[in-house]
């Protein structure tokens, strides 16, 4: 998975959106002169507005991570390592068998004479 980070700009101003919709709608809920009664269209065509930004506000966040981070939480991994590969810093394995083909440490012990 690849993480564009040129269409971030892109979550935010839709997550921009999704909080202006929100807060016409309340202004318009809150403000509306009819007490009881039937939903005014203003209301209905921003909750139908609300519901379509909000679709594709998640589609936006999926696309860029959300689905990696779902998938790292599931399994237990790092999702630094999809998205970079893995640490070459990283500390080896304790339990993995040595490789013979390694270069002697210098600063280990020296090894006790044979047969003595």
């Amino acid at each position: 998975m690849i993480i564009d980070q040129s269409l971030d700009v892109w979550v935010w101003l839709a997550f921009l959106l999704f909080l202006i919709v929100i807060a016409a709608r309340a202004w318009v809920v809150e403000t509306g002169r009819e007490r009881l009664g039937r939903t005014p269209v203003k209301v209905k065509v921003l909750t139908a507005t609300t519901v379509v930004v909000l679709l594709g506000l998640t589609g936006l966040v999926v696309m860029q991570g959300g689905y990696l981070l779902i998938e790292s939480i599931i399994t237990g991994t790092d999702p630094s390592t999809t998205v970079y590969g893995p640490d070459p810093d990283a500390p080896a394995d304790p339990g993995a068998p040595a490789d013979p083909n390694a270069p002697a440490d210098p600063n280990a012990p020296a090894a006790p004479p044979a047969g003595g």
